[in-house]
């Protein structure tokens, strides 16, 4: 095979990408969208509940229950008729309610797995990568709280799944799945001591994540410097998985 000479810009290059975001204004998924955006792409952010950024007025915003079916569609349609095309998505939509077993799956699995399959279909054409925000409740147990652990372990074989059935269009699906980082999700637990220095005893790099330490994984998967790569498993987490006794 004749070797192709590609610059770190070239295999990196997000630029001018069409870029969606579910729960993009989330803690996660807001970082996501301002970083790509700053970096050149073109970023469509999907949420129920829209937080603009003042500071970056490139990113376009669409108000929309993911969970209608109907409405997103809708919206989908606006971001095709405006770009033509679609090159990236990321679902950062996510929630945690220890008081629901359903609502987790139905967000943060059965929403997820409606709303990409429209994305898919527009992807068909010319190819795409999908980014699916998991979590360390991908791979472990923690209690109190199966219904997001369920959906979140769920998601993870969503992605493996989907890699199998939609490679042969070119379209690749990876997870990023984050360790504890520093967002409204996680900061009732943050601001217990007894709750943060458990969590920090565990993580080798002894501290919480920010945001935007997941922009560099998630860059590499959304373009061609990851071209080969797909239904796979990519933790942020400070070393948690690592760690045994």
């Amino acid at each position: 095979m004749k070797l192709k000479k590609k610059s770190l810009d070239d295999l990196f290059n997000i630029k001018n990408k069409i870029c969606i975001i579910s729960g993009g204004s989330g803690g996660i998924g807001s970082n996501l969208a301002n970083l790509i955006s700053y970096n050149g792409g073109k970023v469509c952010v999907i949420d129920k509940d829209i937080k603009k950024n003042k500071l970056n007025r490139n990113i376009d915003y669409y108000k929309c229950d993911l969970s209608n079916e109907h409405k997103i569609k809708l919206v989908v349609k606006k971001i095709i008729n405006k770009y033509k095309k679609i090159d990236c998505l990321v679902n950062a939509v996510g929630i945690s309610n220890e008081n629901s077993f359903i609502d987790n799956i139905n967000i943060n699995l059965i929403a997820v797995y409606n709303f990409t399959k429209i994305i898919i279909d527009k992807m068909k054409k010319n190819g795409g990568s999908i980014v699916n925000i998991t979590s360390l409740n991908s791979e472990l147990g923690f209690s109190s709280n199966p219904g997001y652990v369920s959906s979140k372990g769920g998601l993870k074989m969503l992605t493996k799944s989907f890699c199998i059935d939609y490679s042969k269009y070119n379209i690749r699906i990876n997870n990023i799945g984050p360790g504890y980082i520093k967002t409204n999700m996680t900061k009732k637990k943050f601001q217990k001591s007894k709750d943060r220095k458990l969590r920090i005893e565990r993580i080798p790099m002894g501290r919480y994540g920010e945001p935007e330490e997941l922009f560099g994984p998630v860059l590499f998967l959304l373009t061609d410097a990851s071209s080969y790569v797909t239904g796979q498993d990519f933790y942020v987490d400070g070393g948690f998985l690592a760690k045994g006794i």
